[in-house]
């Protein structure tokens, strides 16, 4: 599907496609990802992979084209944004191949290469969402996760302790994985008696839902919502119900809130089993 060394793309092939050989490349890291639905983080250009050494990359003739902002972007929608490609030089890898060239997958690098190259990408926090999403959607079987980590360099091979095979979403990774760098227990996919289950369950004592348009816009999701909400303070659990702009825009406001929430319940909690709450002894 090439547009260089006489090849040429198929009336079939996308924007993301078409860029990436005309670069003399393939769609690769992020790119490769978000295409299968698994995590990709927030950087939406379009990243393409090279093999290292490659020189004259057409970087000019496809730095106008990408997807239109005026499309709202989904899961069938995943073209990259115009402009400047995040562009991969890759060495081989033994124990990675990367595939026959011109075939059915000419154009994508191998799932296990893509996540690879997406883990040494991102920012931590994202790389393990990454890699709990791939195992979740079987980009890559669980049995390439021992390869994955054998090929990373040595300073991320702790991340592999920080992974959670409950993680529903890549926000729920991240969530999890910041509240517990803080110090606090987090169960995910925690459930409320007579109800449906909370996104997480922080230190024991509040749940959290992280929502999002895609699975909470619909008005008999938003009724079934607030009525798990309403079942938790029933049944003295303080629940909290956080969007995506609360985890990546406001976080230092909404962790100050989720953890004053905390710090509250565990008084009373304390309160009810028959103790005074921390905050009303004297010291």
């Amino acid at each position: 599907m090439s547009e260089r060394r006489g090849l040429y793309a198929t009336a079939a092939a996308d924007l993301d496609q078409r860029r990436a050989v005309r670069l003399g490349g393939l769609v690769g890291c992020l790119s490769a990802l978000r295409r299968s639905g698994v995590w990709a983080g927030l950087d939406t250009r379009l990243h393409v992979h090279v093999p290292a050494g490659s020189k004259r990359l057409r970087v000019d003739s496809v730095v106008a084209f990408g997807r239109d902002t005026r499309t709202p972007r989904s899961d069938t929608n995943f073209l990259a944004d115009a402009g400047v490609p995040r562009i991969h030089w890759q060495r081989p890898i033994e124990r990675i191949p990367l595939g026959t060239r011109y075939g059915p997958t000419d154009w994508i690098v191998p799932p296990l290469l893509a996540l690879r190259q997406a883990v040494l990408c991102q920012e931590e926090e994202h790389a393990i969402a990454s890699i709990d999403s791939a195992l979740r959607k079987q980009f890559i079987p669980r049995s390439q996760l021992d390869l994955l980590f054998e090929t990373l360099p040595k300073r991320l091979h702790r991340l592999r302790s920080e992974l959670d095979p409950l993680a529903d979403s890549g926000t729920e990774s991240i969530f999890g994985v910041r509240l517990r760098r803080l110090g606090h227990v987090v169960e995910l996919q925690q459930a409320v008696p007579g109800s449906s289950k909370f996104d997480a369950l922080i230190d024991d004592v509040v749940a959290v839902d992280l929502d999002s348009k895609r699975w909470h816009s619909d008005e008999r999701q938003q009724m079934w919502d607030y009525d798990k909400t309403l079942q938790s303070f029933a049944w003295g659990q303080t629940a909290i119900r956080i969007l995506p702009h609360h985890l990546f825009d406001c976080w230092p406001e909404t962790l100050q809130a989720i953890e004053r929430a905390v710090h509250d319940a565990r008084d009373l909690r304390r309160y009810r089993a028959g103790g005074a709450p921390k905050s009303a002894r004297l010291e």
